[in-house]
C-alpha cells in the first residue's frame, strides 16, 4: 500500500530528522508568510492529519486524521477560519469513528451544498466512503452515514482518493484489488459511486476499469481528474512499458452500456529522462498541458541513484495518433532540496507551480516549493523552497498531502508528522 511505502521511504529520513532536531535543528520559520494554524494534540482530539484539506465557500477548513478520537479510529474534524489574517482558527470534531465504523480515514472532499464525502481503509475493510451532511438543528450535530462498502476483490481494495463530478457522482481508485492475476494481489481499480435519482435513494457502485498490469498501467497511488470534456486521468505508480509507472487516461463509453476506454499515454522509464514512480495526481494548464510530479527520478546523485523525485510536463500531441512528450521542469537534489513530491500541486494566475515534498529541506522535515516558467518560451523553469519544515518549536513535518488555495488566496495544507507530538501533525499556512 502506498502508506506503507511511505512509511518506510521516510524511515532512513526520520533518523537523521530526529538527529537535527537533537541538536537543535533549524530555526522554526514564525514569519508572515509562513505559520502554523493548528496543531494537533493526539488521543481525542486527532492525529496524523492525512488529507488535503477540503475548503468551505467562506474559507473553513474541513479534514481527516488517520487515527485518534475516541476509538483510536480517526476523526472528522473543521477549522474555522478567523475573521482576519493571522488570527485564531478554531477547531472542532465532527465525527468519531467507532468500533461500529470502519474508521482509518484518508481522503475527504466538499461538495457544492457543504456536504463532506470521505473514504478510508478501515480494519477488516477494503475500503469505504462516507458521507457527512451539515448541522442544521441547533444541537449542531453533523450526520454520519457509509455509502459504500467495498465488498469483494473485483471492487478494488485500498481506495486512494476521490473526487466529485458537477452532478455530484463520485469517482476514485483502488491501489489493489481487481483482477487478483495481476501481481497476486490485483493491480487496481478505477471506480464510481454514482448518485441516487430520488433523496434517500441508494447510491450505486460501479468499477469503471480493473488494471491488468505492464505494459497496462497499474497499482494508482492517488485518485483520479477530470478534463474539461469528462476524461478522467491518473498516475500509477507500476505498470506501464517499463513497469516504473504510467499517466493514463479513461474515456466515456461509447455507447451507454459499453465500456469505458483505457489508454496509458506515457510510460516512466529510467532510460528516458529518469522520471519514475508517481505517487501524486497530475494536474492541466489551460492548454491542455498535464503536470506531475514522482517521487523517485531526476538527479542521479541523489538517494543512492534513484534520485530524489522530479516535477514534470506531459504535452500532447499535435496529432491524435501521436505521442505525448514529457520535460522535466526540476530534479530535486536533496540538501535543503526536497526530496520525494507528492500530493496536489497547484497552478496560481502567474503560472508558478506550488506543491510539497515528503522529507528533505533545512530541517529534514519537508518543504513547499514553487516552480516558475522561464520568461523565455522554453526556457529553464526555476525552482524556490518557500519554507522548510523543522518538527521542532511546534512546527510540523511531512507534509505527504499537497497544498489547496483557500482563504485570502493563501496556500493551505497539513503535515503528518510533529506539532505538538511526533505523530500528531499539524495544520498550515503559507501566503507566497
Amino acid at each position: 500500500m502506498k502508506l506503507n511505502r511511505f512509511l518506510s521511504r521516510v524511515a532512513l529520513a526520520l533518523a537523521t530528522f530526529a538527529a537535527a532536531v537533537a541538536v537543535g535543528g533549524a530555526a522554526h520559520a514564525r514569519d508572515a508568510a509562513y505559520q502554523v494554524i493548528y496543531e494537533f494534540q493526539g488521543s481525542s482530539d486527532g492525529w496524523a492529519p492525512v488529507a488535503l484539506p477540503a475548503i468551505a465557500k467562506n474559507g473553513d477548513l474541513y479534514g481527516v486524521t488517520y487515527g485518534g478520537g475516541t476509538y483510536n479510529l480517526g476523526t472528522v474534524y473543521k477549522l474555522a477560519a478567523p475573521l482576519t489574517r493571522g488570527g485564531t482558527w478554531t477547531k472542532t470534531v465532527l465525527y468519531d469513528f467507532t468500533n461500529g465504523d470502519p474508521g482509518y480515514p484518508t481522503s475527504l472532499v466538499i461538495a457544492k451544498d457543504g456536504s463532506l464525502y470521505g473514504a478510508g481503509n478501515g480494519p477488516n475493510t477494503r475500503g469505504f466512503i462516507f458521507r457527512m451532511t451539515s448541522a442544521t438543528s441547533r444541537d449542531g450535530q453533523w450526520t454520519y452515514s457509509t455509502l459504500y462498502t467495498l465488498n469483494s476483490a473485483s471492487d478494488g481494495s485500498a481506495i486512494q482518493g476521490i473526487t466529485l463530478d458537477g452532478e455530484g457522482n463520485l469517482y476514485g481508485t483502488t491501489e489493489q484489488g481487481g483482477d487478483l492475476g495481476c501481481l497476486q494481489v490485483g493491480c487496481g481499480t478505477v471506480f464510481e459511486l454514482k448518485r441516487p435519482i430520488k433523496n434517500g435513494g441508494k447510491w450505486h457502485f460501479s468499477v469503471l476499469y480493473t488494471f491488468k498490469g505492464s505494459p497496462d498501467a497499474a497499482e494508482p497511488a492517488a485518485g483520479v481528474v477530470f478534463d474539461q470534456e469528462g476524461i478522467l486521468y491518473g498516475t500509477t505508480y507500476a505498470g506501464g512499458a517499463i513497469d516504473w509507472g504510467a499517466v493514463y487516461r479513461l474515456g466515456h463509453p461509447a455507447k451507454k452500456g459499453q465500456p469505458w476506454t483505457e489508454s496509458v499515454l506515457y510510460s516512466f522509464d529510467r532510460s528516458n529522462k529518469n522520471i519514475i514512480r508517481p505517487e501524486a495526481p497530475v494536474i492541466f494548464d489551460g492548454l491542455g498541458n498535464l503536470y506531475g510530479t514522482t517521487v523517485l527520478g531526476g538527479d542521479p546523485n541523489c538517494q543512492g541513484g534513484f534520485g530524489c523525485g522530479v516535477v514534470f510536463e506531459l504535452s500532447p500531441p499535435a496529432k491524435q495518433s501521436g505521442t505525448w512528450t514529457s520535460m522535466n521542469l526540476h530534479a530535486f537534489h536533496g540538501g535543503n532540496d526536497g526530496i520525494h513530491p507528492s500530493g496536489y500541486m497547484v497552478f496560481d494566475p502567474e503560472g508558478n507551480l506550488y506543491g510539497t515534498t515528503q522529507v528533505g529541506g533545512a530541517g529534514n522535515g519537508g518543504t513547499v516549493y514553487r516552480v516558475k516558467p522561464s520568461a523565455r518560451k522554453g526556457g529553464a523553469w526555476t525552482e524556490a523552497v518557500l519554507h522548510g519544515f523543522t518538527g521542532s518549536n511546534g512546527d510540523g513535518a511531512m507534509p505527504v498531502s499537497g497544498l489547496t488555495w483557500g482563504k485570502w488566496h493563501d496556500l493551505y495544507g497539513t503535515t503528518w508528522e510533529n506539532g505538538l507530538c511526533q505523530g500528531c501533525g499539524t495544520a498550515f499556512e503559507l501566503h507566497p
